[in-house]
């Protein structure tokens, strides 16, 4: 009975001696860098099931050029898969089947779709990209929306090119925005002037309006957003005539976008103005050729002007018009400005 007593003894010794050596092997494994564990019976449990995930994502094949509904696997045997889109708008996932909506503006679209399959505690994604084709390009050159009839429906693909602001200079406030392309550049009034930025690649449709003698599209209803960070193209600005040739042209001058140097001046009322460089010499010093108002609450028309009182700016400006059709408008971009010599104020 001794000698069976000291053999249990001796069992559980070595037991409990093991035990302390495996615990001890395992906090010296987890405090090693990943690149130098050793594969511990736990982590190869885990290994075994995200291999199995992996060859089953890998075994899943989607169509190149998928039917615009089709199915996604969503049960593999024991494996739960969930999908997401990149874009919902183009490529939209619900309950196990895909919906292709074309992107309009003549620009295909690349779509991720994510597949997470999972299995107990372990997870593996793996990406699908799908292309998908574009609606045949309806849009309009600008040039030729800026003399189609008032009330026509209307479709322009181009760049975010500036922002006119209600008030302030949050996105929020943003009344409208422009739309630059190689022909000409459109002013976009309405609800979509928060949802894009100045770069933007865009294909939008609208109603051809005028407000304030100046043509617009008023309140896209549909607006795409096809790519981002674009330089417009400025092939239809006039850089060929002076502040006060281009005042002369009244009428004619609307809708048009011009670059020129200028002076800028802000009279007591915070009303901004462009005027001709040489206004000294031809007696013109107090005629205001392009203006706009700005406060501290509110910045619209002259916006990128302030601040550059007295100096001699070259400037892109769209020209509009007020209801009693004197000249105003908007500055699209600031080329460059010079601060003038205090014996030239």
């Amino acid at each position: 009975m001794k000698v069976k007593n000291r053999l249990v003894s001796a069992l559980v010794a070595l037991a409990t001696m093991g035990h302390t050596a495996i615990s001890a092997l395992r906090k010296e494994e987890k405090e090693k860098k990943p690149e130098e564990r050793l594969l511990s019976f736990e982590d190869e449990l885990e290994s075994v099931d995200e291999v199995l995930l992996k060859n089953t994502l890998n075994s899943i094949e989607l169509p190149e050029e998928p039917d615009d509904m089709f199915l996604l696997d969503t049960f593999i045997e024991d494996i739960t898969i969930n999908w997401t889109s990149s874009d919902d708008s183009v490529l939209h996932v619900s309950f196990g089947s895909a919906k292709i909506t074309h992107p309009e503006g003549g620009v295909d679209k690349t779509v991720v779709l994510r597949a997470t399959a999972m299995l107990n505690d372990a997870v593996a994604t793996r990406d699908f990209e799908i292309r998908v084709s574009a609606l045949e390009d309806d849009s309009m050159k600008i040039a030729d929306v800026l003399e189609i009839d008032v009330n026509t429906r209307v479709s322009i693909h181009g760049i975010v090119s500036a922002f006119l602001y209600a008030s302030g200079d949050h996105p929020e406030y943003r009344a409208g925005f422009y739309v630059t392309d190689k022909t000409g550049t459109i002013y976009v009034y309405g609800n979509m002037a928060s949802d894009v930025e100045i770069g933007d690649e865009v294909y939008l449709r609208g109603i051809k309006s005028i407000k304030y003698n100046t043509p617009q599209i008023y309140n896209p209803y549909d607006l795409n957003i096809i790519s981002r960070n674009n330089t417009p193209s400025w092939e239809a600005v006039d850089s060929t005539k002076t502040v006060e040739e281009i005042y002369n042209l009244g009428k004619d001058a609307i809708g048009n976008v011009y670059e020129f140097d200028a002076h800028v001046s802000k009279n007591q009322y915070g009303l901004y103005t462009l005027k001709d460089i040489n206004y000294k010499e031809n007696g013109a010093a107090f005629k205001y050729y392009f203006a706009g108002t700005i406060t501290d609450e509110c910045e619209n028309y002259a916006s990128e002007l302030k601040g550059k009182e007295n100096q001699i700016v070259r400037v892109k400006f769209a020209v509009s018009a007020n209801q009693a059709w004197d000249l105003r408008g908007d500055v699209l971009d600031i080329v460059s400005y010079e601060k003038l010599d205090e014996e030239e104020k």
